[in-house]
């Protein structure tokens, strides 16, 4: 009996566990609403953090950053350096990484 009720423990936890990854979001790769995103959002799309990590190597610590809408009503995070910029703008599923600020 004891061997059945840890068989039913385990076909119980296999039933219940992911084989996929839950946070795919259908292909899509923005997994967080854009007019509330954080810096740390933004940071864990491909190619973001890279960008922004050579950054920080050559200029050191960003001097500002946040999250903007521009004009269309979009939204982008940005990090500003003295004299550098990385902006990621952000839609429904998509976001673009630029080199410099649009302002």
């Amino acid at each position: 009996m004891k061997n059945f009720i840890y068989l039913f423990l385990a076909v119980t936890m296999f039933a219940c566990s992911s084989d996929g990854d839950n946070n795919s979001n259908d292909g899509c790769p923005i997994d967080f609403e854009c007019s509330t995103a954080t810096a740390n959002d933004f940071l864990s799309l491909d190619d973001v953090n890279d960008e922004y990590q050579s950054f920080v190597s050559q200029y050191g610590i960003p001097i500002s950053d946040g999250l903007y809408q521009n004009n269309d009503g979009g939204y982008y995070y940005s990090w500003v350096w003295a004299e550098h910029c990385i902006s990621v703008s952000c839609s429904d599923c998509s976001y673009l990484i630029f080199g410099d600020c649009p302002l």
